[in-house]
């Protein structure tokens, strides 16, 4: 069931709500680099101007701190042309003309766990999962036949059993605050 909402307050528009978006309409969004910039500065810094918005955008293409005006103007029409009103189309932001201001909505949600991103240096949680498993068949291993004796298999299976634990509860922790 669908409910008509009008999401931009003054705005006359109104579109219908979907409970979610497909996975085709999220990867639609997230195929595009602006379309995820806007997605990124909106949940780290809130409601924007589509003009901050195309400035930040424009720094992070330009890869300077001041982008040439053409740089700036050209990521500014492809916002206001394209990118917004797909996204609002979607009812993952609500375009607010007569103030300028972009929002995100509840339905921009459904991109938390698509954005993860892995910082340069770190190693995706699936890796490290990985890696944790290996270490402990290789020490298991090397334990029951005995190439290494000062440590008992207890002890290895307590350190194994707790590094899973706190690693698990990490990454809950770490899904959590994606969630939020």
């Amino acid at each position: 069931m669908t409910e008509s909402v009008n999401y931009t307050g003054n705005s006359q528009r109104s579109m219908q709500m979907q409970p979610q978006l497909s996975k085709s309409d999220i990867f639609g969004v997230l195929q595009n680099d602006r379309r995820r910039y806007v997605l990124e500065f909106l949940r780290t810094q809130g409601s924007q101007s589509i003009r901050s918005l195309s400035e930040e955008i424009a720094r992070v293409e330009s890869q300077t701190e001041e982008p040439k005006s053409n740089v700036r103007k050209s990521v500014y029409i492809s916002l206001l042309q394209t990118h917004i009103p797909k996204m609002e189309s979607l009812g993952i932001i609500a375009y607010n003309r007569e103030q300028d201001t972009v929002e995100l909505l509840p339905a921009s949600r459904d991109f938390d766990v698509y954005m993860e991103t892995v910082k340069k240096g770190d190693i995706p949680w699936s890796q490290f999962y990985l890696g944790l498993s290996a270490l402990a068949i290789v020490g298991s291993v090397t334990i029951f036949t005995g190439l290494i004796q000062w440590i008992s298999s207890l002890q290895w299976m307590l350190f194994t059993s707790i590094t899973f634990f706190v690693s698990s509860a990490a990454h809950l922790r770490h899904v959590r605050k994606l969630e939020e």
